[in-house]
């Protein structure tokens, strides 16, 4: 990604800071409690979490999704009410056909084809980074906690869009590959589009959160994420192809653009939807012991982990995790108002392809 120009407007947080501080008083009656969290969670099928991250591609095997989701945030609680908060944060989920990837890490290992061999290609993307403003509530009420959260931000580095095509190996080191592409971006990363302006954009979100403990030693919690959510993205970059090009030279080297035709434009205004993100978990402690089940849903697939462990005099509390998903592994530790969880699949971070790491206070 391309850093942003000197000369381009930046949106600080400096009105933010002074929305919190003109919250009437009675509203902020009670206790101050600060709070914050910073939480990263990525999931690469096809290769490793690094290769995702750098030279996409390279170690191709199999798979059919790649995806990170990262926040930073920091706020203020005024008692057990009010929440105002600014965060950071990134999204990026790409999917695609699991014949497409192993067909594509050879081709960037160059390993022998078949000639003759076809393989389909449907690639999705779906990517944005945004810095802004949560304001939220939360109520306790006997055994049940509700919490209810609305976000508004400033949107950049938008990528969205479809290509879907074939590759067809003509001998053991060649071969075509064409394709039809729709997509919107902050930079034409397949034509090499120059006349371009970066879009601006503006998102909103909210967020609930239910908890119920019925008893000491049972509890329930649903939280959700990114609901109704959309960024409206103006003066957007567009690039659609009026017939499959080719693009095998790009693949190769980099450098040569497509053969074709294509169509650029300038959309004025754009919607991007944001897929909402569920999570549960069932938590439950006979004395010092505790077992918890966890669930999470989000790109349009889900899965489950559980996890037990043990609380110790001192107040420390460890958690050991598995997502059999991935095989993903991990442990999470609370002291206080602190806490912080580390899981992934391998342990040589070369190899990593899921990783959960978190920490948080006051949350």
């Amino acid at each position: 990604m391309t850093g942003m120009s000197p000369d381009r407007k930046r949106w600080g947080f400096g009105p933010a800071f002074f929305l919190m501080l003109s919250i009437p008083g009675p509203v902020c009656a009670g206790e101050l409690n600060l709070f914050g969290q910073f939480r990263l969670q990525a999931i690469s099928e096809p290769e490793p979490v690094k290769g995702m991250l750098g030279n996409w591609g390279d170690e191709f095997e199999s798979g059919k999704r790649q995806w990170i989701d990262a926040r930073t945030e920091f706020g203020v609680r005024y008692g057990n009410g009010l929440e105002v908060s600014l965060f950071s944060r990134a999204l990026a989920d790409l999917r695609l056909n699991d014949e497409a990837a192993r067909f594509y890490g050879r081709v960037k290992r160059d390993e022998a084809l078949v000639p003759g061999e076809r393989i389909p290609v449907k690639l999705s993307v779906h990517g944005f980074t945004g810095n802004g403003l949560r304001i939220g509530y939360r109520v306790r009420e006997g055994d049940w906690e509700v919490a209810l959260g609305g976000a508004l931000f400033k949107a950049d580095y938008l990528l969205e869009g479809d290509l879907w095509g074939e590759m067809l190996a003509k001998t053991p080191e060649d071969f075509s590959f064409e394709a039809s592409i729709d997509y919107v971006y902050y930079e034409d990363l397949i034509f090499g589009r120059e006349d371009t302006s970066r879009p601006e954009g503006v998102g909103w979100s909210g967020d609930l959160m239910l908890a119920w403990q019925p008893q000491d030693h049972i509890r329930l919690e649903f939280a959700a994420e990114d609901l109704f959510a959309r960024i409206r993205w103006t003066d957007v970059p567009a690039t659609r192809t009026l017939e499959p090009v080719s693009l095998e030279q790009r693949i190769q080297d980099g450098k040569q653009a497509p053969a074709g035709l294509w169509a650029e434009r300038t959309i004025d205004r754009y919607y991007q939807e944001i897929d909402p993100r569920y999570r549960f978990r069932l938590d439950w402690n006979a004395d010092a012991w505790h077992g918890t089940l966890r669930g999470q849903y989000q790109f349009g697939y889900g899965y489950l982990g559980l996890g037990a462990g043990r609380q110790f005099a001192n107040g420390l509390t460890m958690t050991g995790l598995w997502w059999p998903e991935y095989d993903q592994f991990g442990v999470e530790v609370s002291l206080g108002k602190w806490a912080g969880v580390l899981a992934v699949d391998q342990v040589e971070w070369e190899k990593v392809q899921a990783v959960t790491l978190g920490v948080s206070y006051g949350f």
